[in-house]
């Protein structure tokens, strides 16, 4: 009589379910996302990387969704909360900062400018286009990199770019992609890939100003701000 009640308890679901904690896993996926939630964090320092954010969240919301179905076998929905918080958190933060970067931490006296206003058209005959020769002697800000070269401490002038998708697959950048800067005493950078907002005169050479170890630049830039 005992060993038919005991039976039918165990079917009825009248066991302690902590009886059976010992026959469920964590969930791998939920692991992933608690992890790529604590590496998203980098999106807080660099706009790009929200991309991470964004599967973070994804994969978060997958993985507590199949761990609610299969909770029978499967535990670790608070990991893929706190997932999921994570990568929420390094979306809103990082896409803050990149607002607050580009529309609000700017010096006064510039014109903000696109590297597009410096670059060659489509259909364009001239080698530079005129909205760049419009803005010959003007203060400008500009955002870029600073292209990788020999010397990488302590540079008081040195050639930006808008990007590296050149420079890093081989290759020169275009004409138009590269801005040489002199930078007023007492500012210096070093190399790096973060971005970077640089301020000053812009100067504009028609017929190409030779420079070290480049075919030369149409653009200088006479720089007093460096961020």
């Amino acid at each position: 009589m005992s060993t038919t009640s005991d039976s039918s308890s165990y079917f009825s679901g009248d066991v302690d379910p902590a009886m059976y904690e010992q026959y469920r896993s964590i969930s791998s996926l939920a692991v992933t996302a608690l992890l790529i939630g604590f590496v998203s964090l980098v999106a807080i320092l660099a706009f790009p990387l929200v991309l991470i954010s964004l599967i973070g969240i994804a994969l978060g919301t997958w993985a507590a969704i199949s761990v609610r179905k299969n909770r029978a076998t499967q535990t670790g929905f608070p990991l893929a909360v706190i997932g999921i918080v994570l990568s929420f958190a390094s979306l809103a933060g990082g896409t803050a900062r990149y607002i607050y970067d580009e529309y609000y931490d700017l010096p006064p006296g510039y014109e903000v400018i696109p590297f597009g206003l410096l670059q060659k058209q489509p259909g364009q005959t001239l080698p530079i286009p005129d909205s760049a020769l419009a803005l010959d002697g003007k203060k400008v800000l500009l955002r870029g990199y600073v292209y990788p070269h020999a010397k990488r401490k302590n540079l008081t002038s040195f050639v930006m770019v808008p990007d590296f998708d050149t420079c890093c697959f081989g290759g020169q950048p275009a004409l138009t992609d590269m801005v040489e800067v002199r930078l007023a005493e007492p500012l210096k950078v070093d190399f790096s890939y973060n971005r970077r907002k640089i301020g000053g005169t812009l100067r504009v050479h028609p017929d190409l100003k030779k420079i070290e170890d480049l075919t030369g630049v149409f653009y200088e830039l006479e720089a007093n701000y460096v961020d």
